[in-house]
């Protein structure tokens, strides 16, 4: 029997208490981010047929969905125990939540130091980036602790039943995000490293790699093989309208990541690089390495989606300053001080809290649609043809077939769009248009019934109608705060 020691009830503690404080600032939301509707359709689909939504006749008046479902599954499981919209808050503070326990287990692997594993899973716990997904439904929240897990089995190979964890843990990932690759990577990556380190490969680490890398190309190439065909090397990014490009792949820069991660982790990050590669060698800590450079190259590059790429980042940096606070100990221990040793962890421990305090809070009020639009939109559900298209801009697209359970005329996913970026130019221009005819045009082309001027899109064009709607072509048939306009038909010569 397992004997629980002061060391396992505090991270345990940990654990509670950042579970604890996601589920505080969530719940001062109300409601989820935009395109967390588009999860909670996912599940209510599972819920009734057993299947995820792969043909889904509400997005973009009729569409295919390819992705791996897993997430879904899990939120639809929990949805039988607790509503859906509590399930859709618990399940991602869960996730995160254990993200805490994963990154000491593997700072404690590393460093085989308990106060500088227990400092980085804090930091784990609080990283501002981490308090970005606050209300998002994000598929993150199972797929980046899984994939620390197996990392963490990576480094344990050897041992007696960590292969076979590791199989299983990749099989699971597949299912659920495709950010496994960046792991994938991150080993071909670590070989490279070790092998300049003159370290000797193991005979298990280079199966197991090549055989998750064999499988993680098989299977993704099976289920996005037709959207590879029919966007080309567009497919990486996602088919994204030229327009949002710079919002998913924004331009890496050394401030956004002091604002994503915090300036302690970054400093003490960048000096247990240089710390491994130039003195000690730790092939453990050489894996993080490996696994940063990887997220950094692909951020770089607009690989990967902003976001994701410095999730990513932040908690290898995370690892390597548990690395970097063993040898700042052992340091300060030789100085022959006795609490030289303790006062520069409290240091690093305050540091920390006042240069993430700022960004931490600019966190902490996730862009979610008010209640308002949901009223407007729900009385639509009840009040308008089943068949009805309601055009709303394209971060509003998930909302409307959820709270509206109508078609919309775009949402944030592109995949499998032709003619994407004329499609999302058209829906902006619809709402700042001045040209009657030029409108009817549009929305005859996208054969549109209902127009959705919200509340956060009057603030955002600065504006509390649209110029073209008026008597002969179009009806005010909602007007409480957000205002839903009826087209009638007419059509311009």
């Amino acid at each position: 029997m397992v004997k629980i020691t002061k060391e396992h009830w505090m991270v345990i503690l940990l654990v509670l208490v950042v579970f604890g404080a996601r589920m505080y600032f969530v719940f001062q939301e109300e409601n989820l981010s935009y395109d967390a509707y588009y999860s909670l359709r996912q599940a209510e689909h599972i819920k009734q047929s057993g299947v995820p939504l792969f043909k889904d006749d509400l997005s973009y008046s009729g569409r295919t969905f390819i992705t791996p479902p897993l997430f879904y599954y899990a939120l639809a499981g929990v949805s039988f125990v607790f509503p859906l919209d509590i399930a859709a808050k618990l399940l991602p503070s869960i996730g995160f939540a254990l993200l805490v326990l994963v990154i000491y287990l593997i700072s404690k692997h590393i460093t085989k130091n308990k106060v500088a594993s227990f400092i980085a899973a804090f930091f784990s716990g609080f990283v501002p980036i981490l308090f970005t997904t606050l209300n998002q439904v994000s598929v993150l929240s199972l797929s980046l602790p899984l994939i620390f897990l197996l990392s963490y089995t990576f480094l344990r190979i050897e041992e007696k039943g960590f292969a076979t964890l590791s199989i299983v843990l990749s099989v699971i990932l597949l299912l659920i995000h495709t950010s496994l690759f960046i792991l994938l990577l991150a080993f071909l990556m670590y070989f490279l490293i070790i092998t300049l380190e003159k370290h000797k490969i193991l005979v298990k680490e280079a199966e197991v790699s090549l055989f998750l890398l064999f499988l993680a190309l098989w299977f993704y190439i099976l289920l996005y093989r037709k959207a590879f065909f029919t966007h080309g090397i567009s497919f990486i990014w996602q088919n994204i309208p030229a327009h949002l490009l710079s919002n998913y792949f924004t331009e890496l820069s050394f401030i956004s990541v002091i604002y994503a991660v915090g300036l302690i982790p970054l400093l003490l990050g960048v000096y247990a690089v240089y710390h491994v590669f130039f003195k000690t060698r730790n092939k453990a800590a050489s894996l993080y390495i490996s696994f940063a450079l990887i997220s950094f190259i692909m951020l770089w590059f607009k690989l990967i989606p902003f976001k994701i790429g410095l999730l990513f980042l932040s908690m290898n940096l995370i690892i390597l300053s548990a690395y970097a606070i063993k040898m700042l100990r052992i340091s300060m221990s030789k100085a022959k001080i006795s609490y030289l040793s303790k006062v520069g962890t409290a240091l690093i421990i305050i540091l920390f809290i006042i240069t993430a305090l700022t960004p931490f809070l600019s966190t902490l009020h996730p862009k979610t649609p008010p209640s308002q639009d949901i009223d407007a939109l729900e009385w639509l559900k009840t009040n308008v043809k089943d068949d009805s298209v309601v055009l709303g801009r394209v971060e509003e697209g998930f909302l409307i077939n959820y709270a509206a359970e109508k078609k919309n005329v775009a949402d944030s996913n592109f995949l499998f769009m032709d003619n994407i970026n004329q499609r999302y130019e058209d829906v902006n221009h619809l709402y700042t248009l001045r040209l009657k005819s030029e409108a009817v045009r549009l929305i005859n082309k996208y054969e549109i019934d209902y127009i959705f001027l919200s509340t956060n899109t009057m603030d955002a064009l600065h504006t509390d109608s649209l110029f073209y709607a008026d008597k002969d072509c179009f009806e005010t048939i909602y007007d409480k705060d957000a205002v839903i306009y009826e087209f009638k038909g007419c059509k311009i010569e």
